[in-house]
């Protein structure tokens, strides 16, 4: 399989889900989340959002590298384990400062995860964008490809 075929099997991972692992590295540790998320069209931006107050939001700013896990798993486990897809993303937090893009995504992850809209929609909450830098793509237990963003514009 080719590097495009691979990189189209980690965009349709991101595209065609809604819910990842979140990772983030704190002074006590490592810590993570099961979120809802959406991502930008060229699927290189994760969007989250979550109380200020967290732990994963204390732990993003003073540590901005992030890992994301997202996997087709479901109706697979039992029979056929063997062609999960696992997709590792590792990425960095970029806070979003301007309020017009800031409602924009809140929109977008609203559209794509209506079932949490209405609970994160205070300003009690933030969100959580996530640059990615690398993916790091597991087709059933042996394949798997890795792919640095930052050197390789799509």
């Amino acid at each position: 399989m080719n590097e495009n075929k691979k990189l189209d099997i980690c965009y349709s991972l991101i595209s065609k889900n809604n819910i990842l692992v979140l990772a983030t590295q704190g002074n006590d540790g490592v810590h993570t989340s099961l979120m809802a998320y959406a991502s930008s069209s060229d699927c290189r931006e994760i969007y989250m959002v979550s109380s200020r107050n967290s732990r994963k939001c204390e732990n993003i700013s003073p540590f901005p590298q992030v890992s994301l896990l997202i996997d087709d798993r479901d109706h697979k486990i039992r029979d056929r384990r063997h062609e999960i897809k696992a997709l590792t993303i590792k990425g960095i937090y970029l806070p979003v400062e301007d309020k017009a893009e800031e409602k924009n995504i809140l929109n977008h992850i609203s559209e794509s995860v209506p079932q949490i809209a209405a609970a994160f929609s205070g300003p009690e909450n933030m969100v959580i964008r996530i640059k990615a830098e690398s993916f790091q793509l597991l087709d059933g237990p042996e394949n798997s490809f890795s792919y640095y963003l930052e050197s390789n514009v799509k």
